[in-house]
């Protein structure tokens, strides 16, 4: 923005549609600044939990092997 230009503000105002999306409450209607809900909790696996999945393991252990040496005094006996 040059310091010649005069500063125009914007006349048109933001308004929220029914599809917009609340980043704090997750409600649709209204942006976050005018939200008058609490958060929600949202439950997210531990790491332990991530690790533990079976699926997930598969996904870190493509090719059998870890990525770097572990100690033998920290495997599993």
């Amino acid at each position: 923005m040059s310091k010649f230009a005069p500063h125009r503000r914007s006349t048109a105002n933001p308004t929220a549609t029914s599809s917009t999306i609340c980043q704090k409450c997750l409600g649709t209607g209204h942006f976050t600044y005018q939200c008058k809900s609490t958060r929600p909790y949202v439950s997210r696996p531990s790491r332990t939990q991530q690790l533990e999945n079976p699926r997930t393991l598969a996904k870190l252990k493509l090719d059998g092997k870890p990525s770097v040496e572990v100690p033998e005094e920290f495997k599993n006996k």
